[in-house]
Order: C-alpha cells, then structure tokens, then sequence
C-alpha cells in the first residue's frame, strides 16, 4: 500500500521504487522542484527515463543514508553522473580554482606547495 508521503519513481527499464518525498526534496532541489509541480496529484510519479532501476536503487540508498560510495572515484563516474542528474551532489564541471585561490590567501595558506617538485623531501 502506498503511504501519502511516498511517491513513486520509474526508472528507465521501467522498474517502480517507491521513496519518501520530504526525504527526496529535502536531498536535492531537482527533486523538490519536481514535486512541487506534481503536488496537486493524489499519485505523485517522477520518471527517470536515462537511469536504469539499480542506479535509482542505489542513488536512494545513497539519500537515506543506507549507502555511501566514493562519487569521485574514476571507477564511479557513472554514480557520480546519476548522482550529478539528481542534484545530490554538485555538478563536476564547478571550477573552484578561484574559491581555493581568494580562501587559501585570505588563510595565509599555499595550496601549490609541492608542485614544482622543489618542496619535495
């Protein structure tokens, strides 16, 4: 039976999981965009056409806490991916040479140390 709270999400190769939806809105903002314009709806359905059911499993557990995978790890580039889609973590293609350079300078800190192989022991 499915709780008011739940909604469901059909992943690409049609596989139904169902999922809180504060837990999904408080996780990402692509997901509370999405229930906020399904919200009049008694059945609340997010479809995920480019990810297949085991991902949507797998991202979901990542959201509940039930899971945690190295995202940034060369072998999980396509968790990172799915997980890029959803918003539960920051897209990679952010550039933060700038951040780091102002934060580390306004530290005192050097962030290049080491990288000329100077500094090296």
């Amino acid at each position: 039976m499915v709780k008011s709270t739940d909604c469901m999400i059909i992943a690409g190769d049609g596989r139904s999981l169902m999922a809180d939806k504060k837990m999904l809105a408080d996780s990402s903002t692509f997901f509370r965009d999405i229930l906020s314009t399904l919200c009049h709806l008694e059945e609340q359905v997010i479809q995920l056409p480019s990810l297949d059911g085991k991902m949507v499993e797998l991202l979901l557990q990542i959201i509940k806490g039930e899971a945690c995978v190295d995202v940034w790890a060369e072998e999980n580039k396509t968790i990172l991916e799915a997980a890029e889609l959803v918003g539960i973590v920051p897209q990679s293609s952010m550039d933060f040479s700038d951040f780091m350079e102002e934060f580390s300078g306004d530290q005192g800190w050097d962030l290049n140390f080491g990288r000329d192989r100077r500094n090296q022991a």
